[in-house]
């Protein structure tokens, strides 16, 4: 399904958490602290810069618009998740893990959005919502 325009900058942010995803991961398999110091520094930056508004613009707008549709489920998930990477930022376990868990929960969570998430979005949230987020998005950048 061809994704409405409105979304278009949300899942354009995708491309980017993918990317970041597949870098912790690779970092995690590292034995050199060095490196994976790094790319968790990288991990915490992205995260506030483009994670952090990505997933607020979702939380207000687009969650409870699924949700007055009947599509509680999905926005649980989304919350849920958003939640998990949230505390992998303050975990205390060894870097290694940490950024293993993050990229790979990251890869699956933009799986999500894209294959299940933004499909139904795009037949069953109002138009108005949508306007309204890409206008967020767009604020946002």
């Amino acid at each position: 399904m061809k994704r409405d325009v409105r979304l278009r900058d949300l899942s354009d942010d995708h491309h980017s958490a993918l990317v970041l995803a597949r870098r912790a991961r690779n970092a995690g398999a590292y034995a050199h602290a060095v490196k994976q110091d790094e790319v968790w520094r990288a991990v915490a930056s992205a995260f506030a810069q483009d994670l952090a508004p990505h997933f607020a613009i979702e939380e207000q707008l687009l969650l409870p618009a699924l949700e007055g549709v009947g599509e509680g489920a999905l926005a649980e998930r989304v919350r849920t998740e958003h939640g998990c990477l949230r505390a992998l930022l303050d975990d205390l376990r060894p870097l290694d893990v940490r950024l293993s868990e993050f990229g790979a929960l990251l890869r699956d969570h933009v799986r999500f959005e894209e294959r299940e998430l933004f499909p139904v979005a795009q037949q069953k949230v109002p138009g108005a919502v949508l306007d309204a987020v890409a206008l967020a998005c767009r604020a946002a950048r």
